[in-house]
């Protein structure tokens, strides 16, 4: 037994042996394991920290987001207090802002206010479409939203979405080659870093994308009626960047004037992806515009002048319709209030009422602007002169867009940015034509991008107009003033500036000023002779430009012709029996003369005239970029293409603004019907847009003449047969039953 007993202990103690040693390695073994599992975490950790903002990064962004909400508080119509405490507070504060009455799509819903609602979209990973008129409020908007995202990420950047803002008008072309090491991801990275290397340096690219892949940034761009378009709008598939089409599949708000989105936008691969689309609506005067005019009276320490500002503005029905626009309804407020105060006679507005009010609140906006800076410190120009330097150096840019290559549709003004070697250049020029000024080129510039709010800078490389409809305003200035020209021997060297066509906002303004000079006698004469003296010398079949300069003419002289003229030019006496002449003045005639037989009668030619039908429907389609340019003498080249000008002819429709020329747009769209292809691309197309003109010309306007109902009955007759589904009838009235 004893045996026995030893060789059990003996057994046991040879069994503990692999025992230990399997407890010895089982122990190194649950080490490794725990080690590998804390560096896995430590590494999961060390990643997310990578692809997660660091604190120098997130620093760098709360500093840009500063920055960007200075930039917007230096165009405060009152200074903001700086100690509120959040970006969007400031801004509020400063700019007054009256939340704006819309209309929307998908999320975007009236009810709410828009800042509130777009906000919102984004937070959810949506993108929205924000379209208004000239002034309406979409870069406040913008810059609004912008400002409280950018409070979100502060108070919060770990879960924050980061917002960033692209001023479309400043953007960079694409100059760095394409890297074939990287991802398109990474690619519309690097894109995105060059576009704001001025004003933050964003993580590395590689990082960038993984935000962008996550929806850890929120693009807000602002101006797509501004941003350089890289072709001509007639070769475009998509009307920006690819980067920055690449880009905007993160939540993403983007804004745009309505006409620009109607004509070149709508229903293109750009709006891939957006849920949510909305229209800002005119400001209801007696609400939201003496809302506004009473907290301006007020930021401005008096406020027992609200009631005066209100009634002045209520009593001119047309500057009623202009401050329907935010940005007019701040600018007019401000010249009020200043003629006000200083005793001027500001009922001067009460008794203009002839359409020329944007362009008297403009004109005398940016003169009390001029004067104010140069009170500041002595300088090398007078306020005045300072103000034609702006206006020609806004002419070279306008120049240069057109001059550029990109194709005669090109018209939209996107090229707003002027290099600071080619600033120089201009105040070069501008300085050996003006005897009277004492300074040098260097000093000029200075004052021109330093002393001026209307051209800024980020980089201090490119300069820009701080808003579109001053650069446009300042085109139309130089036109006009230049159009005055008190010297015979030079009135037809000025057919220069109607080489090009016009677009339609510097019409708009170079219209109302020619209103506004027709009452002065001598500007009135000066300017009619010069119109006279291009139309006497330009030999239309010399060139396109030499025939479009012959057309402006012809348009535009009728503003301020006298009734001697007025009678040669409805004769036909005064230049060939050309279409595009005869167009020119019929139009005119009943725009600004209230008479449509002119009209009439070339809407009459058309129908019978191949060439002069040629004629309307290939300029139209050039200028809304339907149609390449060539060496046609702007004649239709009956390619299919026609949706823009079939939009924008659809807007006139609308436009109480152009109902005088209605005739010729309802002829318009029978042209293009009738063409087969044209026929099938706008069924194909636009057939809600038909069905909606059908129902605005349901109704006759014996105002407009037995012309008028003609052409809308043979129209309506024809969408009745085209369109599969019967029209609406229009309600009798009990005088037709």
């Amino acid at each position: 037994m004893k045996t026995v007993r030893e060789l059990l202990d003996w057994s046991s103690a040879l069994a503990a042996v692999p025992a230990f040693l399997l407890l010895f390695l089982a122990s190194h073994w649950l080490t490794a394991v725990a080690a590998a599992v804390v560096l896995a975490a430590l590494g999961a950790r060390f990643l997310r920290l990578r692809r997660r903002l660091g604190l120098l990064e997130r620093r760098r962004l709360r500093a840009y987001h500063r920055a960007e909400v200075d930039a917007l508080a230096a165009r405060l119509p009152v200074d903001g207090n700086a100690a509120l405490r959040t970006h969007e507070e400031r801004l509020r504060a400063g700019f007054g802002f009256v939340d704006p009455s819309f209309t929307g799509s998908g999320a975007l819903r009236n009810g709410r206010p828009i800042v509130d609602v777009i906000t919102g979209i984004l937070r959810d990973g949506e993108k929205v479409m924000l379209m208004g008129e000239p002034g309406s409020g979409k870069s406040l908007i913008a810059g609004l939203v912008f400002a409280r995202l950018a409070d979100e990420f502060a108070a919060s950047p770990r879960k924050a979405r980061c917002p960033v803002f692209l001023h479309l008008n400043a953007m960079r072309p694409q100059t760095r080659p394409p890297d074939a090491g990287l991802t398109r991801a990474q690619e519309q990275a690097l894109w995105l870093k060059d576009q704001l290397a001025a004003e933050v340096t964003l993580p590395e690219a590689a990082k960038l994308a993984r935000l962008l892949d996550e929806d850890r940034i929120v693009l807000v761009c602002d101006g797509l009626d501004e941003a350089p378009v890289m072709r001509s709008p007639h070769l475009l598939t998509s009307i920006v960047p690819d980067s920055l089409f690449g880009l905007l599949r993160v939540p993403s708000l983007l804004t745009s004037r309505t006409a620009f989105y109607s004509i070149y936008v709508d229903a293109t691969e750009l709006m891939t992806g957006f849920t949510s689309a909305g229209r800002l609506l005119p400001l209801r005067f007696e609400e939201q515009g003496a809302v506004f005019l009473r907290w301006y009276a007020a930021a401005r320490g008096r406020p027992e002048l609200a009631g005066e500002l209100i009634r002045i503005i209520g009593g001119n029905p047309s500057l009623r319709e202009a401050v329907a626009r935010p940005l007019i309804l701040r600018m007019t407020a401000e010249v009020l209030l200043d003629l006000v105060l200083q005793d001027h006679a500001a009922d001067v507005f009460l008794s203009i009422g002839h359409g020329g009010e944007t362009s008297a609140i403009y004109s005398r906006y940016v003169d009390k602007w001029l004067q104010r800076e140069q009170a500041k410190e002595p300088s090398k120009l007078t306020w005045w002169q300072k103000g034609e330097l702006i206006e020609c150096v806004a002419w070279e840019i306008f120049s240069k867009s057109l001059a550029s290559g990109r194709g005669w549709g090109h018209f939209e003004l996107k090229d707003l940015l002027v290099e600071a070697d080619e600033l120089r250049r201009i105040a070069g020029r501008w300085l050996e034509s003006s005897i009277l000024v004492d300074g040098t080129v260097d000093e000029l510039c200075r004052e021109l991008v330093h002393r001026s709010f209307l051209i800024i800078s980020n980089d201090r490389r490119r300069y820009r107009f701080v808003h579109k409809s001053f650069f446009e305003f300042c085109v139309a200035r130089h036109v006009v003033k230049c159009l005055d020209e008190r010297r015979a021997e030079n009135r037809a060297d000025r057919t220069e500036l109607l080489l090009h066509p016009l677009p339609d906002e510097v019409i708009d303004f170079v219209r109302e000023l020619l209103l506004t000079i027709s009452a002065d006698p001598e500007k009135r004469a000066a300017t009619e002779a010069t119109f006279l003296a291009v139309l006497n010398k330009v030999d239309i079949d010399a060139g396109t430009g030499y025939l479009m300069a012959a057309q402006q003419a012809a348009n535009l002289l009728p503003i301020v012709a006298d009734p001697h003229t007025m009678d040669l030019l409805r004769s036909g006496d005064l230049f060939p029996e050309h279409p595009f002449l005869q167009r020119a003045v019929a139009v005119a005639d009943a725009l600004h003369h209230d008479r449509h037989g002119l009209l009439d009668e070339f809407v009459e030619r058309m129908e019978a005239d191949h060439e002069a039908v040629s004629f309307h429907m290939g300029y139209n389609r050039i200028y809304y970029g339907d149609q390449a340019f060539g060496d046609g003498q702007w004649v239709d080249d009956n390619h299919p293409e026609c949706g823009r000008f079939f939009r924008a002819t659809v807007r006139h429709v609308k436009s109480p603004a152009y109902r005088r020329i209605r005739v010729m747009d309802l002829y318009t769209v029978r042209a293009m019907l009738r063409n087969p292809d044209r026929r099938r691309y706008l069924l194909e197309r636009e057939e809600a847009a038909l069905r909606q003109l059908a129902a605005l010309i349901a109704e006759p306007d014996p105002g407009l003449g037995p012309g008028y109902d003609r052409q809308r009955v043979l129209l309506r007759s024809e969408l009745t047969g085209l369109l599969p589904e019967p029209l609406p009838e229009p309600e009798r009235r009990p005088a037709e039953e």
